[in-house]
């Protein structure tokens, strides 16, 4: 057994320090709280960080609601006579009543220019007419606790387009009885079926108005691009038009349209964008971006007229395909009126100004023609004692030969209120040939007037050459339509070459010619043309009033036809169908 300590020796061994016995785990808790330690000071850090970011991003949000607004705001007035003036004034004021004040830490810039998709950049500073302002806004942000301040930048573009749809030659103010009878005949040669529209139909009819957006989607298409490749038949696009007029609820014109939604034998597919001449179409679109169209409304009257010459047009565009159309005047005198439609006319709708090389974004045309009419003049024989004379007894033929007229859409003007907004045409007639014989190839010469005696025979005869061929080569004039009247469906003509009528266009030259076209004979061999000068004025003299009162019957009959189809000569009509002022919309 072991002896204890006692005495000195436990004493001793009380003395010695005593050691402490570390526990294994209170070294780990001792580096846990070091990582809690950096743990919670990253998330500070973090925080702290969110706090900043946070307000950046606040601040860049503010920012581009800023540049948002103030760019649609800019945008609504860049078409008004201020222009880029007006429109950067609106932009920094709209700006100031959102609460941005430019300074040191703050800047607002903006830039006018044309946002166009048929380029690749989209938005430039070049092109007209100017329809976009794209704003910037800058601002110095502090960051709190992360470093020092940073500069943030917000961009906003906004467009919008001011659209006018219009036509030349086609549209009709007053529709009388002979109208409605014409546009029958004309109707029923083109479409190969016998039309009855009445005086009422027709008045209806002409202030009939389509929405495109209604077209485009009763023919199926999703996009204004999309309805201008659309391609149909010529009583297919009647029915869509039906469609689009009741879907506008309009459900009487919808009802008169329908009977003329025929089918045509042998006729051409109608393409609604229109190609140029070569390949016409129903619309000519000038737009920066087509689909902002589809507000637009075009003249049920009007696209009724243009679709049914693009149904009956030459194949292959020239003059001895295209479709003969006789129209039969009803009255005496006039054997009839043959007219061949070489190009068909175009309705146009976009906005206004020109493409980079010159030539105007938005055009309409006129119809191109060839048109035949034949006279019967048929004046009484007189009989003086032992002479007979005779006048006018062969027919005369006029052979008119119509290039198209054009009218450009020069810009829009869109105010802050109808009466001060306008949109300024150009109008170009056409440019007109004409021959005047006894035959379509202007042969001659026509026999004035033959006197005979019993025992001699025909003793003498005046005759006329033929006469032509002559050139209208008309100028240009500006038409400016506004909202004064409170609607921009409105009818204007343009008299370029400074006479009253086309009949008197066509006058005017054919009288200087008398005096050198006519021919005296007498006997069949002794020509007296040139000793009886005296005698040749008074035959014109004789003659005036004769060609007065012919032409004044063409003015009753060919003017109004020809206007039917869209062709004038010396004049030209313009029919303003609508005038659509943008909805400026963001872009990017």
């Amino acid at each position: 057994m072991r002896k204890q300590p006692s005495g000195p020796a436990l004493a001793a061994r009380d003395a010695r320090p005593l050691r402490v016995r570390r526990v294994p785990g209170a070294r780990r808790q001792h580096g846990a709280v070091a990582v809690l330690a950096a743990i919670w000071l990253s998330i500070a850090i973090a925080a702290l960080g969110a706090i900043d970011v946070g307000n950046v991003y606040f601040a860049r949000r503010q920012l581009q609601r800023t540049a948002d607004l103030a760019a649609m705001a800019g945008v609504q007035v860049i078409g008004s006579s201020g222009g880029c003036a007006s429109a950067t004034t609106a932009a920094q004021q709209n700006a100031s009543a959102n609460g941005f004040t430019a300074g040191a830490n703050t800047t607002i810039s903006t830039t006018c220019g044309r946002w166009d998709t048929s380029t690749s950049t989209y938005f430039g500073t070049s092109g007209n007419p100017l329809n976009a302002v794209q704003v910037q806004t800058t601002q110095m942000v502090p960051y709190f606790f992360l470093g020092p301040t940073r500069n943030i930048t917000a961009t906003a573009t906004a467009f919008a387009s001011n659209i006018d749809a219009f036509s030349l030659g086609t549209g009709i103010a007053t529709i009388n009885t002979q109208q409605s009878a014409l546009l029958n005949a004309i109707l029923g040669g083109l479409l190969g079926t016998s039309v009855s529209l009445s005086v009422g139909d027709t008045q209806s009819l002409a202030t009939a108005h389509i929405k495109l957006e209604d077209l485009m989607v009763a023919l199926g298409a999703s996009t204004m691009q999309g309805l201008l490749g659309t391609t149909v038949s010529f009583q297919s696009l009647m029915l869509a038009m039906v469609s689009a007029l009741q879907a506008g609820g309009d459900t009487i014109n919808a009802a008169i349209l329908q009977k003329v939604a025929v089918a045509i034998p042998g006729g051409q597919n109608v393409t609604v964008g229109d190609g140029g001449p070569s390949a016409p179409g129903l619309l000519a679109l000038g737009l920066a971006n087509p689909n902002a169209a589809t507000t637009a409304t075009i003249n049920a009257f009007d696209a009724l007229l243009v679709a049914a010459q693009i149904a009956q047009r030459s194949p292959d565009g020239t003059q001895g395909n295209a479709p003969v159309i006789n129209v039969s005047a009803g009255l005496a005198g006039v054997a009839g009126i043959s007219l061949q439609i070489i190009h068909p006319p175009v309705l146009a709708v976009g906005e206004g100004g020109t493409l980079p090389g010159g030539t105007y974004r938005t055009t309409a045309r006129t119809a191109a023609i060839n048109a035949t009419v034949t006279l019967l003049p048929a004046l009484p024989t007189l009989y003086l004692g032992v002479a007979t004379i005779s006048a006018l007894s062969t027919p005369i033929v006029l052979n008119l030969n119509v290039a198209a007229g054009k009218a450009d859409l020069t810009s829009v003007d869109c105010e802050s209120t109808k009466a001060a907004t306008n949109a300024t045409i150009k109008v170009t007639p056409s440019i007109a040939g004409f021959c005047v014989g006894t035959d379509t190839n202007c042969d001659g010469p026509i026999t004035v007037a033959n006197i005979s005696v019993p025992l001699f025979g025909n003793v003498a005869s005046v005759q006329l050459n033929k006469l032509g061929p002559y050139l209208l080569t008309p100028g240009a004039t500006p038409i400016v339509f506004n909202g004064s009247s409170g609607s921009f469906d409105a009818t204007q003509s343009a008299n370029s070459n400074a006479v009253g009528t086309d009949a008197a266009a066509l006058t005017t030259p054919l009288l200087a010619a008398l005096p050198t076209a006519l021919q005296i004979s007498v006997f069949g061999s002794y020509d007296l043309s040139a000793l009886l000068t005296p005698i040749l004025s008074l035959v014109t003299i004789t003659l005036t009033p004769i060609l007065q009162a012919v032409f004044s019957l063409l003015d009753t009959i060919l003017v109004p036809t020809l206007s039917l189809l869209g062709v004038q000569v010396g004049t030209a009509t313009v029919h303003n169908m609508s005038l659509t002022c943008g909805v400026s919309q963001l872009v990017n």
